[in-house]
């Protein structure tokens, strides 16, 4: 894992890489997804979806400080919304929240939304509500 330096982040970049919020993974889920990004860093999202709404979500990464980051402030962005709204949360959506990463870790961003949008689609695949 390449080690980062962090305290050159924005606050809300360096907050969530120091304490991120909902690592590991759920321990009941109905969506699911496991992606490594063309950086080599792997990113894991768990979904438990009830009423048509992200009720927990949480992740894992292998990734470096920036992943982090990145998984911990889309599982915040994703909660309480919709699979569609969740679907349509974007790298730049996700690098606005964290006030930015380095320019060489803002792929970090994309792995997470793409990441989350992968376990909202393994939801709809496996209940069949299409979408």
């Amino acid at each position: 894992m390449e080690v980062v330096d962090i305290e050159k982040f924005n606050f809300p970049a360096h907050r969530h890489a120091k304490e991120p919020r909902n690592l590991g993974p759920l321990g009941t889920f109905n969506g699911h997804a496991k992606i490594t990004g063309p950086c080599g860093d792997t990113m894991e999202f768990w979904l438990w979806i009830d009423q048509g709404k992200i009720r927990k979500v949480s992740f894992l990464t292998d990734g470096c400080a920036p992943s982090l980051a990145a998984g911990s402030m889309t599982t915040c962005l994703a909660e309480e919304k919709t699979i569609a709204e969740a679907k349509a949360l974007l790298q730049k959506d996700v690098l606005d929240a964290l006030g930015g990463l380095p320019e060489d870790h803002e792929h970090c961003a994309l792995l997470a939304a793409n990441t989350l949008a992968a376990a909202c689609d393994d939801y709809l695949k496996n209940t069949n509500t299409g979408g």
